[in-house]
């Protein structure tokens, strides 16, 4: 028999984990290649631990990636054997490492992580115009999609469950007490579900019909998004559902000064509108404007630049990402090469790939437009016919 435990690293620990463990008073290290044997007291065998190797994320437990997304070094912890003074020991010094090397340790037998805690604080965001960010993901997909949301948030960004849901408000369920079968359910029944997350994200809606495909959406609060574990969470969720449900086009964009009381969002007159990419006789194309991250499935990537601003492909797809912190889509927009004599800005995407903002009544939303001039085969929903206005 055998106890394992397995610790994670930002970073290489290299020679700070071996000193470390040396000075520990009780015990005495043997240095046999890249690893390391324990031992505690008059000698009595302690532990093996092994040298740190680089892991893929793929790889990574889902406790951990819920926590983080940026741990790429794993160390393996051993006691041989079943010695229950061995293995209590070795659990404290386990302990003493994560919080001395900004680790997280997990085991296997027990699946539990140290620090419990999630290690992504929230910074309070004070009451008054607050700007979001607003994710949409857009896909044929008809079925599973609710399934893939909960097992890429469990993975990726626990914050953004549904931690209250249902087609209308008071929202009827809770995910703690009815589980995920009902809101996967739910999601299924034709109507719009509704579902409040965690902050930083505020809320989130799904919407599944034959004639619309899936759209999921989740609204975050974009100050904490300048912070790194965050933002690196958050474009992980985006990326691989949007890989999963196979969507042709998923965006995250900042819409400018809503209104925050501190525990509840609102639209107030001071508030950017957000153009519709969906409206009532099928897809209009992509934003009349630049957006911070955008999705561009196999049906859009042979009509862009691959190789433009920002461009990454994955697979089949690309990714735009055109700044590193969020950024609205003035601040955006100013950032975008320019060309010619008049130094014109190059636009974000091919122009007859983007709806025509008109102009209307600005108390509208969402603002009018019409719909661009091309849309790619293969959508898989209904597209709005040439010259539709909104």
């Amino acid at each position: 028999m055998s106890y394992d435990i397995a610790i994670f690293f930002q970073e290489d620990p290299g020679d700070r984990l071996t000193g470390l463990i040396a000075a520990e008073a009780d015990l005495t290290i043997a240095v046999e290649g890249g690893g390391i044997t324990v031992t505690r007291g008059k000698g009595s065998y302690c532990c093996s631990i092994g040298e740190p190797v680089r892991v893929e994320e793929e790889d990574l437990p889902d406790e951990i990636v819920s926590r983080s997304v940026e741990f790429s070094f794993q160390v393996d912890v051993l006691v041989e054997g079943s010695n229950s003074a061995s293995i209590d020991r070795t659990r404290k010094l386990v302990r003493h490492i994560v919080r001395s090397l900004d680790g997280v340790s997990w085991d296997p037998q027990t699946e539990a992580v140290d620090p419990s805690a999630a290690r992504r604080a929230v910074t309070p965001t004070p009451a008054g115009l607050v700007n979001l960010v607003e994710i949409d993901w857009y896909a044929p997909r008809r079925d599973g999609v609710a399934t893939a949301y909960i097992e890429a948030t469990h993975r990726y960004l626990p914050e953004a469950a549904p931690r209250r849901f249902g087609t209308h408000e008071p929202l009827q369920y809770r995910l703690d007490r009815d589980g995920p079968g009902r809101f996967i359910s739910e999601a299924e029944g034709g109507d719009m579900l509704f579902f409040h997350g965690t902050k930083p994200v505020l809320n989130g809606s799904i919407s599944v019909d034959d004639r619309r495909g899936a759209k999921v959406s989740i609204s975050i609060l974009a100050a904490s998004l300048h912070e790194s574990a965050w933002r690196a969470a958050v474009q992980a969720l985006f990326l691989d559902l949007a890989g999963q449900l196979g969507c042709f086009f998923a965006s995250a964009q900042v819409i400018r000064n809503l209104t925050w009381s501190g525990r509840q969002i609102w639209y107030g007159p001071e508030a950017e509108r957000k153009y519709s990419s969906y409206w009532r006789e099928g897809w209009m194309g992509l934003p009349p404007h630049p957006v911070w991250w955008a999705y561009l499935g196999a049906q859009y990537t042979p009509l862009i630049n691959l190789n433009g601003p920002g461009v990454s492909r994955r697979g089949e797809a690309a990714f735009v990402e055109h700044s590193r912190m969020p950024a609205d889509r003035d601040a955006l927009a100013a950032t975008l090469p320019r060309r010619g004599l008049l130094r014109r800005p190059v636009p974000w995407i091919a122009p007859v790939l983007q709806m025509k903002a008109v102009n209307g009544n600005p108390g509208v939303r969402p603002p009018s437009a019409e719909r661009a001039e091309i849309i790619p085969d293969g959508l898989g929903v209904n597209v709005a016919p040439a010259g539709y206005r909104m």
